[in-house]
């Protein structure tokens, strides 16, 4: 089966974590009869078998020539026997719909778990965004909607691809992912290894670096909020990239709000270095590798906040029990970087997502 994707390459971080894996598992995927090529332009697109677009593709496109994309993926469409899109952004929330009906399967990183919410318009162009719109009438000053899908049938496009979880986000990882730029050489894309385990000495409670600027109020709201409740307990300002993850491998907890995207790479920077996750509630949103479990490899609190310290005292309070909670995050992880197991599990993805045909529209979707 031969197989193009249509990218810009590792030219941003997301758009890097997309093709790491296909990288990395290019072996895997030989085995499998999968033949993999990357492109850069639309006029080498085409002669394959099924044709991947990455989002970053037409990233800067969409605002200004909306009408020349669409009539862009059309016509790939006719030149090849199956379309992709691979949506390599932050959030569940908005999606492309222009092109709903053009693609074959439209992959997301993350997908909200009732597929019918994208049938209604979200503030902010996010689901969360639009709960602290409605919560706490967090507004911005252009305020953005998503566009919902208008046709419930199209939902059965929707499929999860994978998160950005499968990259190097050790201190030398984006070194790396530069150079491999510059030079193709495979060898320079490593899965990373823990940096520190969970049992190790952690003197630091709780670890709260990071940024809460953002152009629209109604998806900073949440960071904003963290800081404020939580400005006695923990320093805020930002560290060196070296110190960083140095303070990370010392602490117990480590919170990390949504961003732009319910998933940052705080995350999987936490899940490196043995600390014990906080995040907000996951249970919306559907992944894979599912590494956000609550109670299991994260603990959680709510949207609106009203549990956070409450969830924080308790797991400084007993953290021996919640010990084995960090313990399982980095596990389930690291499971996934560079094994054996998980290069099969990541081709065995890729072929049933290239091979798939969309499923009914449904009110659940399947983990």
């Amino acid at each position: 089966m031969r197989v193009q994707i249509l990218t810009p390459g590792f030219t941003t971080p997301n758009g890097a974590a997309l093709l790491f894996p296909i990288v990395r598992y290019r072996r895997a995927l030989a085995a499998r009869g999968i033949d993999v090529r990357l492109v850069d332009a639309p006029v080498r697109a085409g002669d394959c078998d099924v044709l991947v677009v990455d989002s970053k593709f037409h990233r800067a496109k969409w605002e200004n020539e909306t009408d020349a994309v669409v009539a862009e993926f059309e016509t790939l469409k006719r030149r090849t026997g199956r379309l992709l899109y691979f949506d390599t952004t932050d959030s569940t929330g908005m999606l492309q719909v222009e092109i709903l009906g053009i693609v074959d399967l439209y992959c997301k990183n993350q997908l909200l778990r009732d597929r019918r919410l994208y049938l209604k318009p979200m503030y902010g162009a996010r689901i969360f965004s639009d709960f602290f719109h409605e919560r706490f009438a967090a507004t911005d000053a252009r305020p953005l909607w998503s566009q919902p899908v208008s046709d419930a049938s199209l939902l059965g496009k929707l499929a999860v691809s994978w998160n950005s979880g499968l990259a190097d986000y050790s201190p030398s990882g984006r070194a790396r992912v530069a150079l491999y730029r510059r030079l193709r050489i495979p060898a320079l894309l490593r899965f990373p290894k823990a940096l520190a385990g969970p049992n190790g000495p952690r003197p630091v409670d709780i670890s709260c670096r990071f940024g809460a600027t953002y152009s629209r109020d109604s998806v900073a709201w949440q960071r904003k909020t963290v800081r404020q409740r939580l400005a006695r307990r923990a320093p805020m300002e930002r560290l060196g990239r070296g110190r960083y993850f140095r303070e990370l491998a010392q602490s117990k907890i480590v919170v990390s709000p949504f961003g732009w995207g319910e998933i940052n790479y705080r995350d999987y920077e936490t899940f490196l270095t043995g600390g014990l996750l906080l995040k907000p509630d996951m249970s919306h949103l559907e992944t894979w590798p599912d590494f956000f479990c609550p109670g299991e490899t994260i603990i959680t609190h709510r949207w609106d906040l009203s549990d956070l310290e409450e969830r924080i005292d308790e797991a400084l309070a007993d953290y021996p029990r919640f010990r084995a909670i960090a313990a399982e995050g980095q596990t389930r992880y690291l499971q996934h970087l560079g094994t054996p197991a998980a290069e099969e599990s990541f081709a065995d993805r890729f072929l049933a997502l290239i091979s798939r045909e969309a499923a009914r529209p449904q009110s659940k979707a399947a983990s």
